[in-house]
């Protein structure tokens, strides 16, 4: 069995090197096709990646600039969200067909903090996800929200819509947050989660 160790560094990475890229142009095209390499090097900031997966959605632009704006300098929700997600991920062990950057986004959400991992700890099997295995009796609105995101994000279902995110009276500024990082991990997978620079894009 071989085990790929290999990590991308910045001089991997040089925009001069890739094939979009033109001596007297820069670079042609609107968004890097390498950009989840770029992250993996650390020469990609937060504002790069959120422009690159969520400008074309205008009815979130004033959002996603506060988003770049008041980027805290990690992804987490707080001192405790990596810990939880790192400890739950060993408990759930390795499936290659299971372990797709949606369930890393589902996973991101649903650990966000304690009272709703607890609630939907039972939802995670060999398998996937098993939503109605939750307990949402009681759930306060701020974490049904990120439940409905997660759910949202590893079925493809549309109970969360763009519009919603964009009303700040339907989903608040940390679940905001939490879900476009979420988006992050779908489209970039769990490598995202350790971008610490802002970066362009504000």
């Amino acid at each position: 069995m071989y085990i790929n160790t290999f990590r991308y560094k910045p001089e991997d990475v040089d925009c001069k090197l890739c094939t979009e890229y033109r001596k007297k142009l820069g670079c042609t095209v609107k968004g890097c096709p390498f950009l989840a390499e770029r992250i993996e090097a650390g020469v990609v900031g937060y504002g790069d990646a959120v422009q690159n997966t969520l400008a074309h959605h205008t009815a979130l632009a004033p959002r996603l600039t506060a988003l770049i704006r008041l980027f805290p300098g990690t992804m987490w929700a707080d001192a405790r969200h990596k810990p939880r997600m790192e400890a739950f991920k060993a408990r759930q062990g390795y499936r290659r067909h299971r372990d797709t950057p949606a369930y890393y986004a589902a996973m991101y959400l649903l650990t966000a903090n304690e009272d709703l991992h607890r609630r939907t700890a039972n939802c995670f099997c060999k398998r996937g996800l098993e939503f109605a295995y939750a307990l949402l009796r009681g759930i306060a609105p701020h974490d049904y929200t990120l439940f409905v995101a997660a759910r949202d994000l590893f079925t493809g279902a549309d109970g969360l819509t763009f519009t919603d995110l964009a009303d700040p009276g339907v989903v608040d500024a940390v679940a905001f947050r939490l879900v476009v990082n979420a988006l992050l991990v779908v489209r970039y997978g769990p490598v995202i989660l350790d971008i610490r620079e802002r970066g362009h894009g504000a």
